[in-house]
């Protein structure tokens, strides 16, 4: 029976497959993943099960317990709101898992990785478990640690250890500098395409954006692999952005494009 390190409470937003995983102990939580992964004797649960060994190393388990004493406190909860949700250190870290094989990372030498929107931080873990270094950049006032005055994201980020830069993207305004050039961009339910009234990016901005990585933020070949979300995107743009693209997904708007020379400029 799982051990809860804080009792659970209803959350009407959240679903039941992550109340274990937002409630539970991290290290029985971790454990029982485990054994669950190597039982199948599939290749993907395998390496799965080799991940969440290495995450159990990394972790600092009594600090992941003072973080849900936090934000599942009757102070800090939002029950109208779905964030608590990345709490889970079990289901988004087999998605991010999935995603990476996607891109390729367990294969390739170690990159420079930067992730736009790094939110609850899962992906860069994974990268970097494939031997791979990973700046995280969210909005600025999701960097400030773990405080209980701070974002969930930031402390998930401070958790599990990873690099984070504050960024905020505007459309047709070219990204700060980087102390160094980058052989990945990603951005996973990416929001930042949109402009001051909400409204969708051009394909005009998209371009200038493209182009601004390719020629200031990325090494040369370097590539851009993107999960975009509906409510932010065209149905125009998607066919310009799919259409120049090695790999798509509809459904979920996934892209890899690998020549960014494409898009003009």
């Amino acid at each position: 029976m799982i051990r809860y390190k804080v009792a659970q409470k209803p959350l009407p937003k959240v679903k039941d497959q992550h109340l274990r995983g937002v409630f539970g102990d991290f290290d029985q939580l971790i454990d029982e993943m485990v054994e669950k992964l190597e039982a199948t004797g599939l290749p993907f649960d395998a390496e799965c099960g080799r991940f969440f060994r290495y995450l159990k190393e990394r972790v600092d388990s009594d600090k992941f317990g003072a973080m849900q004493e936090i934000y599942l406190s009757d102070e800090k909860l939002n029950l109208n709101s779905d964030t608590v949700k990345y709490i889970d250190p079990t289901v988004w870290f087999v998605s991010k898992l999935g995603l990476a094989q996607t891109i390729g990372l367990d294969k390739r030498a170690p990159t420079e990785i930067l992730d736009i929107g790094t939110g609850p931080a899962h992906f860069p873990v994974v990268a970097e478990f494939y031997g791979h270094s990973v700046l995280g950049t969210d909005i600025p006032q999701r960097t400030t640690g773990l405080e209980k005055r701070a974002h969930l994201y930031d402390a998930l980020g401070d958790i599990y250890n990873v690099r984070r830069a504050p960024l905020m993207i505007k459309p047709f305004t070219a990204l700060p500098a980087f102390e160094t050039r980058f052989g990945i961009v990603t951005a996973f339910l990416a929001a930042f395409n949109v402009d001051a009234d909400k409204k969708p990016w051009s394909i005009e901005a998209w371009n200038f954006f493209l182009n601004d990585l390719r020629e200031n933020v990325l090494v040369e070949g370097g590539e851009v692999f993107m999960s975009l979300t509906d409510g932010k995107l065209t149905p125009e743009v998607w066919e310009y952005l799919s259409s120049r693209a090695v790999f798509k997904i509809d459904v979920s708007k996934q892209i890899h494009i690998v020549d960014l020379k494409q898009f003009g400029g």
